[in-house]
C-alpha cells in the first residue's frame, strides 16, 4: 500500500500544481464579474479585465478545461476503458487550448492592449505560437494514427498551459527571499516557468521512450570472449 502511494505522489502533485492556475482563474473571473479589483493581479490584468471581458473569459476558462480534462487525458486506463470519452474529450480539449492561445494573442495584439514589458509580451506571444504549433502537429499525427508523436505533442503543449502554475509556486521563493519581484527580473521568472516546464516534459519524454524501446528490444547477446 505505501509503495502504491509513492507511486501514486507524481500524479497527486501534478494535480495539484495544475489547480492552483485554475483556483486563481476562478477568483479572477469572480472578482470581473462582480466588479471588484481585490485579488492577486497586476494593475495591467485589471484593465485587461475591463477592456477585454470575452478574451479574460475565453483565456481562463480554456487554460482551466486543458488542465483538468488535459490531467485526465494521461491516464492510460482510462483510455483504455473509455476510449471514446478519451476522443471526445480531446476535440473539446483542441476548442479549448486553440481559443487560450488566441485570446491570449487578442489581448496583447489589440490596439488598446496595456503591455506588461516588451520582454515579456515577446515571450507570451512566441509561446502563444508554438503553442498553435504544437497541437496542429498533435493533431496532424493522431489523424496519421501516430500515437507516439500525438502524445509527444500534447505532452509537450500541455507543459506550456501548466506555466501559470509553475511560475505561480516560483514567485513565492523570490518574495520570500528578494521582495516583489519587478522588471527584467519578474520577466525572467515568468519565461523561466515555461522552460522549466518544457525541460521536465522532455525528460519524462526521452525516459518513457527509452523505456518503451527497451521492452520492444530483445535481451542483448552476450559479448565474445
Amino acid at each position: 500500500m505505501i509503495r502504491t502511494l509513492f507511486a501514486g505522489l507524481p500524479r497527486i502533485a501534478l494535480f495539484g500544481l495544475a489547480l492552483i492556475p485554475v483556483m486563481i482563474g476562478g477568483m479572477i473571473l469572480n472578482a470581473m464579474y462582480q466588479g471588484t479589483t481585490d485579488t492577486m493581479t497586476e494593475p495591467a490584468d485589471v484593465i485587461r479585465r475591463a477592456s477585454y471581458p470575452v478574451a479574460v473569459t475565453g483565456h481562463i476558462i480554456g487554460g482551466s478545461a486543458m488542465l483538468m480534462l488535459g490531467f485526465a487525458q494521461f491516464s492510460a486506463r482510462l483510455r483504455r476503458t473509455f476510449p471514446g470519452w478519451h476522443r471526445w474529450a480531446g476535440r473539446v480539449l483542441l476548442a479549448a487550448g486553440v481559443y487560450f492561445a488566441l485570446s491570449g494573442l487578442w489581448m496583447n495584439f489589440s490596439a488598446t492592449a496595456q503591455p506588461d514589458s516588451w520582454l515579456y509580451d515577446t515571450a507570451q506571444n512566441g509561446m502563444a505560437l508554438i503553442y498553435l504549433c504544437m497541437l496542429a502537429l498533435g493533431i496532424a499525427a493522431i489523424r496519421r494514427r501516430d500515437v507516439a508523436r500525438h502524445r509527444v505533442w500534447m505532452m509537450r503543449s500541455y507543459a506550456i498551459t501548466l506555466g501559470a502554475a509553475t511560475q505561480t509556486v516560483m514567485l513565492l521563493p523570490v518574495f520570500l527571499l528578494f521582495g516583489p519581484p519587478e522588471g527584467l527580473f519578474l520577466d525572467l521568472v515568468f519565461i523561466s516557468g515555461w522552460a522549466i516546464n518544457l525541460a521536465v516534459a522532455e525528460v519524462l519524454l526521452r525516459r518513457g521512450g527509452q523505456r518503451s524501446l527497451s521492452a520492444r528490444l530483445p535481451h542483448p547477446m552476450p559479448l565474445r570472449p
